[in-house]
């Protein structure tokens, strides 16, 4: 059994290093673990790729948002006439 902080050894059943190539209570040598090595090295790559997709995520949400409004101030913009304006207030 691997776990996080260690793994039983398969002949006493004491628990151990996880990184342990020899049983530190019945001295027997012990098959080395590619899972846990892989965990390791693997691990901190998925949490890059996480953070990275949420700023990417965010970046693509704020860029959305601003050509939203920008299309709104534009149509705001061509709905305004000035030649109204300016003969409602002088009147």
């Amino acid at each position: 059994m691997i776990s996080r902080l260690g793994k039983t050894c398969p002949y006493c059943k004491e628990r151990i290093k996880k990184n342990a190539l020899v049983c530190r209570y019945c001295g027997r040598d012990l098959e080395p673990d590619n899972e846990s090595k892989c965990y390791d090295l693997c691990y901190p790559n998925w949490i890059f790729a996480g953070v990275a997709g949420l700023a990417a995520g965010a970046a693509l949400a704020l860029v959305c948002g601003y050509w939203r409004e920008r299309r709104r101030w534009k149509d705001d913009i061509t709905d305004y006439e000035v030649d109204r304006e300016i003969d409602n207030i002088g009147s």
